[in-house]
This record gives structure tokens, sequence and C-alpha cells, in this order.
């Protein structure tokens, strides 16, 4: 008699199946969004706020780190407080930004023509039609609409928060229970706090670069008189998080409001001189350095993950697509059985050494 496989051992029908959950997965993120997406901002305020009320347990008071319960409250208001700020600063900028954009759009017309003389066309391409067809202040008008989605949000985002805050207490007792009787309780704990712990340094790590990277890039743009230099400042804080393809946005855009803003090639140089030395600087030598190992993704998976996360949760989704997935890349890099995930993932297949669950 020959042996038949079972239809749900074949590695044809896993694989099938897998695909079918991956689907029905993401369907249901898109259709539930509304519901979704503010408890997974909430997830990120959360673990945020542990953070940072784990480095204030490094500050000591008479050789004693501050209650528990005080340094969640000044975590909480400390996150809070400047996502309020942030939110605030962001959204004026932006109303003024799009008041402007017009006159700045006109301005590009004279470069474009200027650009037609150099190119050897006989009818070269009509850059004009692109030029009055791109609608910048549109663009930055669905940046503001989904800026003020979110502050719609920030109720119940903040019970969510508080609710997470309350209930993470249990979580270790849980935990412990679930795996009580088992010789890998002890095995299943460590993996957690490793994983924890890989997940805040990349964080702590992506934030110190990012908030470096939008200060120096500031200090260039104000120092050569850029408009709006605050603002792209701050919008080179949060594209940094996006590697490889944050980090050429964040260069184009005060690149090409420095072409239209000024008739003088030597501010022009050094805005883009020094908006992508910057990015060179911090991206490829401070960052390297600070983080020891590569969690890097590959530019491909990151251009994948922003068209994907883009059409699943729109702009939101593009700017929590990379933590999501290294976060990801950072937990499958523990397990043997998913490891081999995260070398795909990573940008040279080289990852931290795990340990064996």
């Amino acid at each position: 008699m020959t042996n038949s496989t079972p239809l749900g051992s074949s590695p044809l029908f896993k694989s099938f199946l897998w695909l079918a959950i991956t689907v029905i997965s993401f369907y249901i993120l898109n259709i539930g969004k509304d519901l979704i997406l503010p408890f997974v901002l909430a997830v990120f305020i959360w673990y945020l706020i542990n953070v940072v009320s784990f480095a204030i347990t490094k500050i000591k008071i008479k050789g004693k780190s501050l209650p528990a319960s005080l340094r969640y409250i000044w975590s909480g208001i400390l996150i809070i407080g400047l996502l309020g700020l942030l939110f605030s600063f962001i959204t004026q900028n932006v109303n003024d930004v799009i008041q402007t954009a017009p006159s700045y759009q006109e301005k590009v017309i004279p470069l474009v023509d200027k650009a037609y003389e150099l190119l050897p066309f006989e009818q070269p391409p009509s850059l004009r039609d692109f030029v009055n067809q791109f609608d910048f202040s549109g663009m930055v008008g669905s940046l503001a609409g989904a800026l003020t989605s979110l502050a719609g949000n920030a109720g119940i985002i903040s019970i969510y928060v508080m609710f997470l805050l309350l209930e993470q207490r249990s979580f270790s007792p849980k935990l412990r229970a679930m795996s009580k009787g088992t010789i890998r309780e002890q095995e299943l704990l460590e993996l957690i706090s490793q994983i924890d712990k890989d997940t805040r340094t990349y964080i702590g790590i992506k934030t110190f670069s990012s908030i470096l990277t939008g200060l120096l890039s500031y200090a260039i743009m104000a120092i050569v008189g850029l408009d709006f230099a605050a603002f792209w400042g701050m919008l080179i804080f949060f594209f940094n998080f996006i590697p490889t393809v944050g980090s050429i946005l964040a260069t184009l855009f005060p690149s090409l409001l420095a072409l239209v803003a000024f008739d003088t090639p030597l501010p022009i140089i050094a805005v883009i001189g020094g908006v992508a030395a910057c990015q060179v600087l911090v991206g490829n030598f401070i960052e390297p350095k600070l983080m020891g190992n590569s969690l890097n993704l590959s530019p491909l998976v990151i251009l994948l993950s922003l068209s994907l996360w883009g059409a699943v949760w729109g702009v939101t989704g593009m700017f929590l697509c990379v933590p999501i997935t290294v976060i990801g890349m950072i937990i499958c890099s523990h397990f043997p059985q998913t490891r081999p995930i995260a070398i795909l993932l990573s940008s040279n297949g080289r990852l931290k050494s795990a340990k064996r669950s």
C-alpha cells in the first residue's frame, strides 16, 4: 500500500492556508481601520510611555528611583504633551504651506522653461503640464486631513492607553499562568524580555537619530533663511523613521523649495548639500554605530510595506509601516522557525544571534 499524506499536513495546503489567512487579515484591517487604527496608535503610545518610564528609572533621588506610579504619570504627561504640541505645530504650519503653495508652484514654470533649453529634445515632454497638474497644496491638505482625523480620535486613543497601563500589571502573571507546568516557562519569559529589550533599543536609537537629523537640518535651513524651516525640520524628523525612502523624501522637499525660493546658487547649494550631509552623517555613520547589529530593512521590503500599509491605513499606515515591520522582524529573529523570514526582510541577511527556543 502506498502511504498517502494527509491533506492538512501537505506543504502546498499549508502555504495556501497561510496565504488565505494573510489576505483575510489585511481585508479585516482595511474594513475595520476606524476601529483598529486608534487601538494600534494607543499601543504605540503605551509602549513609548513604558520606554520613557524605563529611562526615568536611571534618575536617582538620594540614591532611590521614583515610584512606578509617578514614573508612569510623568511619562504619560510628557508623551501626550509632546504629541499635542507636535500636532498643533504641524497643523498650523500646514495651513500656512497650503496658502503659499500656489505661489511657489507658479515659480516652478520658469525653472521648467530653463530646463527645456538645456535638454536636447526637439519636442520635449510636457513638463509644464505635469507641473500644472501637480497639486502640492492638495498633497499637504491630505496630510492635514490625516492629522485632523487622528486628533478627532484623541479621546478614544487616550482611553485605550489608560486601560493598557492599568492592565499591564497582569501581563506577566498571565504569561506565567499560560506556560505554567512546562519546562520552557523560564525560556519564554527570557525570550519576551529580550524581544522587549531589542524593540526598546531600536525605538530609542531611531528616535534619537531622527531628532538629531531634524535639529541639524533645521539649523542649516534656518541659517540660510529657507521658509518654514521649522516645519521642514519636523517633517525630516518623521520621515527619518522610514529608512531609505524617508531620507530621500526628507532631502527632496526642502531642496525643491530652495530651488524655487532663492535666486542665487549659494543658498540652494547650502540647503541641498547641508540636508543631504545630515542624512548621510546620521544614517550611515552615527545610527549604525549605535545600533550595533543590522536590524535595517531591505529597501524593496520598505517600498512594498509602504504600498501595502498605505493602501490599508492611508497616510497613517505609511508612517506606522516601518516600525511595525521592524518590530515583526525582531520578533521573527528570535524564533528558529521564523528566523528565515527575518533574514529575508533584513537588508544584508546578518541578524543578531538569538537564543534557540
